[in-house]
């Protein structure tokens, strides 16, 4: 994911927080309310945002639907299988939210240039990256086309990985690291290195030369002039683990300056233990490191992470979501009850990351990614989670701007 900063502080608001004084960020987060809607109870783990119709408005992408906006009417376009057992029967999610869909990405992307937008979507169990062919119909079902195969995907980010400012390519979470752009027909596969690492990635500039580099759990590539065709430089990192300097399978790893020194800093998460991070970046010519900072562990299992400006104060603040039963209650904490959160950024005196509520023992998490959009073009922007508990749920910002 990109996440280069703009600055849409006036100047006002700019010294106050540069002099670390009581201001408007700290009223502006006290006004922000989410409103909770349901917009569906099917039991998958994956969602997305994009305009499917072309009438203007953001519609929703989950599972075997997608929700046509303004009313959320259900669109079935496609039918999904479950996870396969050794006599080769298929096993949907329970009630209880046991089982799996076998779909873990929800990425919308226009991949044969008709001007309908398409899903990318991947398999963990049959082991593909395909795409779903938007035909433009409301009444029939879209053809899937396979564009990688052999490996187990988890998930998978729209990123820029070429550099041109556009978010048009993908980021799978495998355990090798490879990436896709867009081809005539179909998505075409990159390999950066075939080295098995933890799940998990994020897209970046990390060394500040202009161009975006790709972050694993276990290591980050220094992205070379041509990424097509260069080489990509491996460094050593070990980020997502309790313990300073172990790695472990994480979701999202963001890239963004958040103590704002001019350095891109690293936040993520624990996937299936305890622990969301961020870790700064310290130079140590010729070398970079990554100094741990704990910004919360007291609830597990978070799956999905994103940034993005919830309060309009010119920063990005932190939305997570608790996964439910990722491996069907195997991690820890898997009983405790769902949240979604988002941790307000202050830079005022340092970094403080403070923790507000959006849904809490409601029955609502986040699965596997959290698009944050501005669903009713009200001018902020709002959240849409989904997971085996049932959803898509669209929690609409209600900040008075």
């Amino acid at each position: 994911m990109n996440t280069s900063r703009k600055d849409y502080r006036n100047p006002v608001i700019s010294l106050i927080v540069l002099l670390g004084l009581a201001g408007p960020a700290a009223s502006r987060a006290a006004e922000i309310k989410f409103e909770t809607r349901r917009i569906g109870r099917f039991r998958s783990e994956a969602c997305g945002v994009a305009d499917f119709n072309n009438d203007g408005r953001l519609d929703i992408i989950a599972g075997s639907f997608w929700y046509e906006a303004p009313d959320w009417k259900p669109r079935q376009f496609r039918f999904l299988e479950g996870m396969p057992d050794p006599q080769g029967n298929f096993h949907t999610v329970d009630n209880n939210g046991k089982g799996y869909y076998d779909d873990f990405t929800n990425i919308p992307l226009d991949i044969d240039k008709d001007g309908l937008t398409d899903v990318v979507t991947c398999s963990w169990f049959s082991k593909r990256f395909d795409w779903y062919r938007n035909t433009g119909s409301t009444s029939m079902t879209w053809p899937m086309i396979i564009s990688d195969e052999g490996v187990n995907f988890e998930s998978g980010d729209l990123c820029d990985i070429d550099g041109d400012g556009k978010e048009l390519e993908i980021l799978p979470h495998c355990q090798d690291t490879r990436w896709y752009e867009i081809g005539s027909t179909n998505l075409i596969v990159h390999s950066v290195s075939s080295r098995e690492l933890n799940y998990g990635g994020g897209v970046g500039d990390i060394n500040g030369d202009g161009r975006p580099d790709i972050v694993r759990p276990d290591a980050w590539y220094e992205g070379p002039a041509d990424p097509r065709n260069g080489k990509w430089i491996e460094h050593p990192l070990a980020i997502g683990n309790i313990e300073q300097g172990k790695s472990e399978h994480t979701p999202q790893i963001l890239v963004y300056d958040v103590d704002n020194d001019g350095l891109n800093d690293l936040v993520t998460s624990s996937a299936h233990q305890y622990g969301i991070f961020w870790y700064q970046q310290v130079r140590q010519d010729p070398n970079i490191a990554f100094e741990q900072n704990l910004i919360d562990k007291s609830w597990s299992q978070a799956h999905s992470l994103a940034l993005a400006d919830l309060d309009n104060d010119g920063d990005l603040d932190l939305i997570a979501g608790k996964r439910f039963y990722a491996h069907n209650g195997s991690d820890p904490g898997a009983e405790d009850p769902l949240g979604v959160y988002w941790y307000e950024l202050d830079r005022g005196r340092g970094v403080k990351w403070t923790r507000h509520k959006i849904s809490y023992d409601e029955g609502i998490g986040s699965a596997l990614d959290i698009p944050v959009a501005d669903m009713d073009g009200d001018g902020d922007l709002d959240i849409v989670v989904t997971g085996k508990w049932g959803g898509p749920v669209l929690f609409e910002n209600k900040l008075k701007l």
